[in-house]
């Protein structure tokens, strides 16, 4: 067998060896997929009395995607939540890496708990109250996204409210906010330190809304163009009242101090700058 006959057969085995390789990658134009993990800042608020900040770090495992089509693929969601002053100082871990993505946080201090939403695969979302030495207890877990009120509406703007829990500005409550079903919204209140319900209203309503604290100690359901308001007390009847100047931020903790400070991430220092009480909670 001459020299060319041979490269020629060598080229073909290397050829089949390779197409082998890819067909059990699953996908004759993939590269084999090398997962990394990867971690990042992915959130940060005050506390509610602006003495710490809490941050969120997301973890997750990602690959570089298909060869030609340069997208991304990520797995296995992860997150932390650590306590710090803004200084970095007197950092603490909350918890330990908790399963799925984070979604809204609420770091009440003056009460002693986080309220920790995680985004489960499903499209179903829980609540959980995390005291500061790390014990959690569910709140409430969301239904899934087959089980959604005004799933089959055509409508792009079914008559309904965002599924949530937000703490009272003092801590002491927790309001869970949600549509049973289409067309109607219910608020139940609870006492934070136990989650014993203590009060349950439901309305009917006619386009979606959006709820949040008022610093006097209830709830305001809102339109979502603003126009038209509510009044929900515990315990009381509610009430028509003029629409609020602004629906974030919905209690005392958020991004936006109660002296006007926005905290954010600068890279990977946290960063402040003065936007004004006009954004901080109860828009003064």
């Amino acid at each position: 067998m001459d020299k060319c006959t041979q490269l020629v057969n060598d080229f073909k085995k290397i050829t089949v060896m390779l197409l082998m390789v890819l067909l059990v990658a699953g996908c004759s134009n993939k590269v084999l997929k090398s997962w990394t993990i990867t971690q990042q800042n992915d959130k940060v608020i005050w506390a509610d009395d602006g003495s710490q900040v809490a941050i969120v770090i997301l973890s997750f495992e990602e690959n570089p995607g298909s060869f030609l089509g340069g997208t991304t693929d990520k797995r296995n969601f992860k997150h932390q939540i650590v306590v710090q002053n803004l200084d970095g100082s007197e950092r603490q871990a909350i918890t330990k890496w908790r399963d799925h993505q984070n979604g809204q946080l609420f770091f009440m201090k003056q009460a002693g708990y986080l309220v920790v939403e995680s985004l489960l695969a499903n499209g179903a979302r829980r609540f959980d109250k995390v005291s500061e030495n790390g014990n959690e207890i569910l709140i409430i877990e969301t239904p899934n996204n087959e089980h959604q009120p005004c799933r089959d509406r055509e409508s792009s703007s079914p008559p309904q409210v965002h599924h949530t829990v937000i703490p009272s500005p003092d801590g002491l409550q927790l309001a869970h906010i949600y549509s049973p079903t289409c067309g109607k919204v219910t608020i139940e209140f609870s006492h934070a330190n136990n989650l014993n319900l203590f009060d349950g209203q439901t309305m009917d309503i006619d386009e979606p809304m959006t709820a949040m604290w008022h610093p006097d100690g209830y709830v305001i359901l809102a339109t979502n163009n603003n126009d038209k308001a509510w009044k929900v007390t515990p315990l009381a009847t509610p009430l028509p009242i003029s629409p609020p100047n602004c629906m974030s931020p919905v209690t005392t903790s958020s991004e936006v101090s109660m002296e006007g400070q926005k905290v954010y991430f600068d890279g990977d220092k946290l960063a402040t700058k003065d936007v004004g009480s006009q954004k901080a909670f109860g828009c003064i």
